[in-house]
């Protein structure tokens, strides 16, 4: 694995999101309160987010695009979509409405958003995609579009866990892969899976031999509830299940829960399973630094502050005219050089003061 970069230590997250209420948000989110174009302070830009209650990495990418945002000289207002298309096209129509300068989302799904996106092309004020993807169609009209570089990534781990499985496991066992996806049919779990599924498949065609059986996808949504609900149904019809790819560090805790109901590890967390897990959150890397017992073997970096940097970077050059230099192609897109964390390396990226950890600084 030595493709794998190295990580700087991160710089603590400051900033906090203001509750208040407002079109389609949650008791999660914003609508930017008395610092608004509304009332004549800084201008605006807006941010709608898919989630921002019960998610933790959406909320930090929340916060600190507000805080990035004031450096900048904009009010950084963040509602939450909670997961329903028709209302952040809403929220999108109000912003415009309000005469925010540049609108950032999170988008809910890749194409239901179009309306809005539409919306605020024809009122001239530019749009910033960044986390989730919009289709390509979409993203062409957008200013640009932020994200990890999920296919490389996921195949940096895939490749590693196929490693570490093909190591660890006995030679006459059977290898059941289950992958605990996040949502059906849209572009983040599918280009998450696409690069599993490609490391994992290119190291055992390097190494034959073994017998491999990829069971079918269970949505979690990426919310614990809806989790467990899918690795119990997995792990009741599949107790010999040995390798497991979460697609979202915020419901690791349902997977270990799962695997201890049903025997699979035990309270101290001793586990023959093998695991692999997507977003970077720090206590999940620190648990890999410091616990030899813990099954997580590989871990993708999703870097919130990082994509929240690039994101008010770009909302402010596209509002002046301008092209920062780092949005790029056909559609404009940046993509986060892939980075992922193995057993070996985890403790060269811990950091107290961070809860996600970072391939460099921004």
């Amino acid at each position: 694995m030595s493709r794998l970069k190295k990580l700087g230590a991160s710089a603590a997250l400051v900033g906090v999101i203001a509750l208040t209420a407002g079109c389609g948000s949650s008791s999660g989110g914003d609508t930017g309160g008395s610092a608004s174009a509304d009332s004549g302070d800084k201008p605006l830009i807006g941010f709608s987010l898919r989630f921002i209650a019960g998610n933790p990495w959406l909320a930090t990418l929340a916060r600190d695009a507000k805080t990035a945002g004031a450096r900048a000289g904009y009010t950084v207002d963040t509602v939450d979509a909670r997961g329903d298309a028709v209302a952040q096209i809403e929220q999108m129509q109000s912003y415009i409405n309000r005469g925010a300068k540049a609108i950032i989302i999170e988008p809910v799904s890749d194409q239901a958003v179009a309306s809005g996106i539409a919306a605020a092309n024809a009122a001239g004020v530019p749009v910033v995609v960044v986390n989730d993807r919009v289709s390509d169609e979409l993203a062409k009209t957008v200013a640009c579009n932020i994200h990890d570089d999920a296919i490389r990534t996921a195949e940096l781990i895939g490749a590693h866990t196929a490693e570490i499985a093909d190591r660890k496991l006995p030679r006459g066992a059977p290898i059941k892969l289950y992958v605990q996806a996040i949502f059906p049919q849209e572009l983040v779990t599918q280009t998450r899976e696409d690069g599993f599924m490609k490391g994992w498949n290119d190291y055992f065609e390097a190494h034959p031999g073994r017998r491999i059986t990829k069971l079918p996808n269970i949505y979690g949504r990426a919310q614990p509830d809806a989790t467990l609900r899918a690795m119990r149904a997995t792990l009741a019809a599949n107790p010999d299940v040995n390798v497991i790819y979460n697609q979202s560090d915020i419901v690791w805790g349902a997977i270990e829960q799962s695997l201890k109901e049903s025997g699979l590890m035990s309270e101290d967390g001793r586990t023959d399973v093998i695991a692999a897990s997507f977003d970077g959150d720090m206590d999940l890397i620190t648990r890999m630094a410091n616990d030899p017992n813990f099954p997580v073997v590989a871990e993708a970096l999703g870097e919130p502050r990082t994509q929240a940097n690039y994101a008010i970077e770009e909302a402010v050059a596209a509002i002046r005219g301008e092209r920062s230099g780092n949005c790029e192609g056909d559609p404009p897109t940046i993509n986060l050089p892939p980075t992922a964390v193995t057993t070996e390396t985890a403790r060269e990226y811990v950091d107290d003061s961070s809860p996600y950890a970072y391939s460099k600084q921004r």
